[in-house]
């Protein structure tokens, strides 16, 4: 593999990653919300689906102990 091809993959596999990351959050955010609606109540249970990225991103040699909240585009630049 040629440096301009790893380059470009190592791209991709970057967009892959963030994409995980930003997935993963969400669904930490919005884990153990009560939602309210016809006048019945119940908890997001997100918990299967974030331990399935977990394990996909530490597969991947992420350590996602030490992952920030992702920042959207045009939000606050992360100091």
């Amino acid at each position: 593999m040629d440096a301009n091809q790893f380059i470009k993959q190592a791209g991709k596999d970057a967009k892959i990653i963030d994409a995980l990351h930003y997935a993963r959050y969400a669904l930490v955010v919005h884990d153990g919300m009560t939602v309210t609606c016809e006048g019945e109540e119940w908890q997001l249970n997100f918990r299967q689906e974030i331990g399935k990225l977990t394990a996909a991103m530490e597969a991947l040699g992420i350590d996602t102990a030490l992952l920030h909240a992702p920042v959207p585009p045009g939000g606050p630049s992360p100091d």
